[in-house]
């Protein structure tokens, strides 16, 4: 088992638990409402990333043939869960809108990393032949 690769998606997601634990009230303001889904991107973007590559490094050929769908299902999962989780924190709510964000983020980050990894190895060396797209 490579750990190492799956460090950075652990602590990413504690990181966005901790920072959608922080009540309202102590966040600064933000004047821009695209700006918040702008974050939402972001932040997701980097998350699904980090998942791409700890599947697509695992030592299980079924995990890794399928590094993208699992990527998104997780990332998408842990941005729902993340959502209800601040119906929770004081200030904070289920937003439809920052799920989106989150989704679209997960969506981009995944599939950048295919994109980047195929750029940066040819794609005749990807480690995970079924993520690869046309």
């Amino acid at each position: 088992m490579n750990i190492k690769y799956k460090i950075p998606a652990i602590l990413y997601s504690i990181l966005i638990f901790f920072l959608s634990s922080i009540p309202q009230s102590k966040l600064p303001p933000v004047r821009l409402i695209s700006f918040d889904k702008i974050v939402h991107l972001i932040e997701y973007l980097l998350y699904g990333m980090t998942l791409m590559l700890a599947f697509s490094r695992s030592t299980s050929d079924k995990i890794i043939n399928n590094a993208f769908k699992l990527s998104l299902i997780t990332g998408i999962i842990y941005a729902a869960t993340d959502e209800i989780h601040q119906l929770y924190v004081p200030g904070r709510d289920f937003s439809i809108f920052d799920f989106a964000a989150d989704a679209a983020g997960v969506f981009l980050g995944v599939y950048l990393f295919t994109k980047i990894i195929k750029h940066k190895t040819g794609p005749e060396e990807l480690i995970y032949q079924s993520t690869t797209h046309k």
